[in-house]
């Protein structure tokens, strides 16, 4: 019944996105030769055809299929369908404009189409299907949430690592898992019930249960002493159709983050690994050149009149310098404009050699360096850190040598955070905690970023960042 529900589903996301693809031909059409009609960058060549929606349906459609879009998605968030949506329309539209050159005489008359056509209906089906495919989403989460297409699941294993497969399970119910049983691994003595829920036998009479419960999907989580165990159940489970997901013996801060990776066929488990490795990082590194050089020009001007007021608010330098760390432990000097008056040799050498960030005493904070400070003007200087790779756009706080050594020692899992560039602005910043803010409530927001960055969540921290310029009270 549950498996005849998901062809229902699978149906229904077909058919919309059929339509919206065929909508989006028309509306690609209209937007060139209709909003755009005096749009001529090659003079009379444009051609008026249309793409035809009988080709780029079956096309994308059948792309979709291949790079599996349409594949039970239940317990992902919506962010990965979205990605896997961009794939599908890049490949699609690739693959359409590949067909219709090919086949252009059979196609469209030997008429070669509009290139702008062809990006506009990308964009058209880019838009439509991720509001589509969220629409239908939102709608099965909230049946499910009311008790509507729910597939109950067993769970094999009695241990903390089962009862704590259960509570996750219950507390997501948009998923549409729902436990229903144990299966206990203790073959002496098991428990009759479990988190509110029935033991049914043991590893011993798996078979039997199956057959008299039919669930939908497995959780086999047994504890690390019994691992030899799991390829004897995938056998048995291999004779029945259900869904099998294996959950590791671990602690669950380390299976959250957790990613699989094969090596010549040999299944790897990755517990801790920055998410910008590889291209992740050049991605990265090339968003920061640009957006360095981008913000160094669009603020040359205010950058200069910062650095004439703060020459002319007293005697010293117009930066300020401090040693600070980021990634891989490296040491950069830290460029800010000067907020200050300037201090005596003696002091300068103390707080050089701080171990603390600290913004100083406020009594010798200037009139000009407060304005800079309300208005996080102080920080700009740090664009040329981010045009030399010593900083990012968006990344963790830098951190003075003696507060690495402190965190290391202290706290289980802090380094993560010494794997990534240091940022002009970051997740603590644009949430308050900035100037003396707690530090490990800080770091907290440090190592939720790393483990969730992407693109997007910089673009969103910047936007953010953009807005609480002029209200943020912590840059005081």
């Amino acid at each position: 019944m549950l498996r005849e529900r998901h062809h229902i589903f699978l149906g229904l996301f077909v058919a919309s996105d059929a339509i919206i693809v065929t909508a989006a031909t028309w509306g690609a059409w209209w937007l060139r030769f209709r909003l755009l009609e005096g749009f001529k960058p090659y003079g009379e060549l444009v051609d008026s055809t249309m793409i035809p929606f009988w080709a780029a349906g079956p096309v994308l459609l059948a792309v979709a299929g291949i790079m599996r879009l349409y594949k039970p998605r239940r317990d992902e968030h919506f962010l990965r369908e979205f990605k896997a949506i961009l794939r599908t329309v890049v490949v699609g539209a690739i693959s359409l404009v590949t067909v219709l050159t090919l086949f252009r005489n059979e196609l469209t008359q030997g008429v070669v189409l509009n290139n702008l056509q062809f990006v506009l209906w990308a964009v058209l089906v880019v838009i439509g299907m991720t509001l589509n495919h969220y629409l239908i989403r939102r709608i099965l989460r909230w049946a499910r949430s009311r008790g509507l297409n729910i597939r109950p699941v067993a769970i094999i294993g009695t241990g903390p690592t089962g009862q704590q497969i259960c509570r996750t399970l219950r507390s997501n119910s948009w998923t549409g898992i729902h436990p229903s049983f144990f299966i206990s691994h203790v073959e002496d003595d098991p428990p009759e019930a479990l988190e509110g829920l029935p033991v049914r036998g043991g590893l011993e009479t798996l078979e039997s249960v199956l057959k008299s419960e039919s669930p939908s999907g497995v959780f086999i989580a047994l504890p690390n002493s019994m691992a030899a165990r799991i390829e004897e159940l995938m056998t048995i489970l291999g004779n029945y159709p259900v869904d099998v997901r294996v959950v590791p013996d671990l602690t669950f801060r380390f299976i959250m983050n957790m990613k699989t990776t094969a090596l010549d066929g040999v299944p790897i488990l990755s517990v801790r690994e920055s998410p910008l490795n590889g291209w992740g990082g050049i991605l990265k590194r090339t968003v920061d050149i640009f957006g360095s050089l981008l913000a160094i020009i669009l603020l040359a001007i205010p950058m200069l009149v910062a650095a004439i007021l703060v020459r002319c608010s007293g005697p010293g330098p117009i930066f300020f310098r401090q040693r600070r760390h980021t990634a891989n432990g490296r040491e950069f000097s830290i460029l800010k404009f000067r907020t200050m008056r300037e201090l005596t040799p003696d002091q300068a050498r103390i707080e050089e050699t701080s171990d603390r960030w600290q913004r100083g005493d406020k009594d010798r904070v200037t009139g000009i360096g407060r304005l800079l400070r309300r208005t996080s003007l102080d920080e700009l200087p740090q664009l040329f850190n981010v045009l030399r790779g010593e900083m990012s756009l968006v990344g963790p706080r830098p951190l003075a040598a003696g507060e690495v050594a402190d965190a290391r020692d202290s706290w289980h899992g802090f380094m993560l955070r010494q794997n990534v560039r240091s940022g002009i602005t970051g997740w603590a910043q644009v949430h308050g905690l900035r100037g003396e803010a707690n530090n490990r409530v800080r770091m907290l927001y440090d190592i939720h970023y790393i483990r969730n960055w992407s693109v997007w969540f910089d673009f969103w921290i910047i936007l953010l960042t953009v807005r609480r310029i002029f209200s943020d009270s912590s840059a005081e």
